[in-house]
Formats: structure tokens, sequence, C-alpha cells
């Protein structure tokens, strides 16, 4: 008898992480609203359903790769939701950057029903869902944890956080901290380039190769200057940084890059691009310059 897995969110990571369980041998079950992105996923040979409870009566097992806290508490416990038809026992697996006492609720609301919770947001991108590489930091009762574990080391690497559900996204929000810096130094970097007159592609390679390179700067840099895609959404680092910035004010922490980083997808927002590339935020900076 086949694995069966279910999987709600079908974008820029849920895609991936589908024909990665199908090629390891599942049957998947998903779920998506757009026409397009349903007929690509059943092109895959996974199987839609009409609505989350309808991929939680199919599944035992469900991972939700949505993009916020609404979302969240929509596909898990609004009307509709998982938890209409989770059964005793089944497993649900939120792997969802989002507010830690938004997870924290909707743990309470698995557990209440008896229904297993990890906590388990992820870095990488898609690149490394597709190739089984991901880092998923993952937060559970242990039994829990290792009743999860041969679903998630499918698509990456686990990094325990501890038994308490939350843990897990604490650790993500410090991750996207330095992603989301990152960013707007690397706008700031190729704007400094082009009105000094270096050339923006030698600085780029200069940097990504010296001491200050790192991963996310390769990439990003190279979507910039090459008009690609890049690792992430503009509504998904919008939404995370400023879940970095609400949680620096709960602990009083001026966090003085993270709330300038901030800003710039603000206005990326504030511009109609949140579901554009982030690699469009260089444009955003651009029209600051030009006035």
């Amino acid at each position: 008898m086949k694995k069966r897995i279910g999987i709600i969110g079908l974008g820029r990571c849920g895609m991936p992480a589908a024909q990665r369980f199908l090629g390891a041998g599942y049957e998947v079950v998903g779920y998506a609203r757009r026409r397009e992105v349903i007929a690509a996923f059943e092109k895959l040979g996974g199987m839609h359903a009409a609505s989350p409870q309808e991929v939680a009566k199919k599944t035992d097992v469900t991972i939700v790769l949505v993009l916020n806290d609404e979302q969240v508490f929509e596909v898990i416990g609004g009307p509709g939701g998982i938890l209409q038809r989770a059964k005793p026992g089944d497993l649900v697996i939120c792997m969802s950057t989002i507010n830690r006492k938004n997870l924290q609720e909707i743990h309470h609301r698995c557990t209440d029903q008896k229904v297993d919770f990890v906590d388990s947001p992820f870095t990488g991108g898609p690149a490394r869902v597709a190739n089984g590489t991901l880092t998923l930091i993952c937060a559970a009762d242990s039994a829990v944890m290792e009743k999860a574990r041969p679903h998630l080391e499918v698509i990456g690497r686990i990094t325990n956080a501890g038994q308490v559900p939350g843990m897990a996204q604490a650790v993500k929000h410090c991750n996207q901290l330095l992603v989301c810096a990152i960013h707007a130094a690397t706008i700031e970097l190729i704007a400094l380039a082009e009105k000094t007159g270096a050339d923006p592609k030698q600085v780029c390679e200069v940097v990504g190769s010296g001491i200050g390179g790192n991963d996310y700067f390769r990439l990003l840099s190279k979507a910039i200057l090459e008009q690609s895609a890049s690792p992430g959404g503009m509504g998904q680092l919008w939404k995370d940084i400023n879940i970095v910035v609400t949680s620096s004010r709960e602990h009083n922490l001026p966090l003085l890059v993270a709330n300038a980083a901030a800003q710039y997808f603000n206005m990326a927002v504030s511009q109609g691009l949140a579901d554009q590339d982030s690699a469009q935020l260089q444009g955003v900076l651009q029209r600051m310059i030009e006035g």
C-alpha cells in the first residue's frame, strides 16, 4: 500500500514539495484555489481535494504550506478546515512562518481534538525543496516528532528546536531578520555601485566571493542583475520582517536594522508589489533615488 500525504498550499514551495513526495512514492492529496495551480498539480499526478477538510478526510498526515497567519487559521481551524474532519491521532505539520502566539493557538486547537501537531518552518527556498535539502526547524512532543520524521526527511534535514511548538517559529524569525537585512543591504549595494560608476556585476562577484558573501546574497544579486526569479516572494518577506518587528516590540528590543529593512518591504507592498518577486525591491529604491 502506498504512503499518502496531504499538502495544503501549492505555491512556490508547496508545488515542489508535492513533486518531491510523488517522486518518493507517495500519493499526494492537495488543496489550492487557483485553477492553473490545480491543473499543474494534477498533471504531476496529484489528487486535488475540494477543501482542506477533504484533504484531512483522505489522509492521516497533512502538511500546511500557506502564506500567513490568517490562512493558517482558515485552513486548519476555520469552516471547511482540517479540524472539521481530522481524526484523533492524525498529524498536522505546519510549515508556514507565522506569529508565535498564533502558532501556539493553532497547536492548542489541534491537541484539544487529539490531533498531533508539529511546528516546522523551514529555510532554503524552492530549489532546496525540490532536491530534498531544506533546513527544517521543528518543535514538537518527542513522540510526535518521531512520527513526523520519515515524512519530513523526504524534503529536508531536521533541526530539533525542542518539544514546545512555537520555539521553531522563534528560531525561524531570527533567520528571517538576517535574510531581510541582507536583502535590504543588497539593493543598497547595487544602487551604490551604479551611482559611483562601478560595474554592479563585478561588485557583486567580488562581494559574493569574499568574507561578506553568502548564498542568499549570491542568489538575490544574480536575480536582480539578470531580472530572474529570486528565492522569495515580496509578500512573503514583507510578512516575515513585520513578524520580526512585532516580536522585537513584544520584547522591548530596539532592532534598528530590522525596522529599517521593514520600511523597504512596506513601501513595496504599498506600491502594489505584494504578488511580485522580491527582486523587484530594487525598483522601490530606484524610484526613491529618481524622485
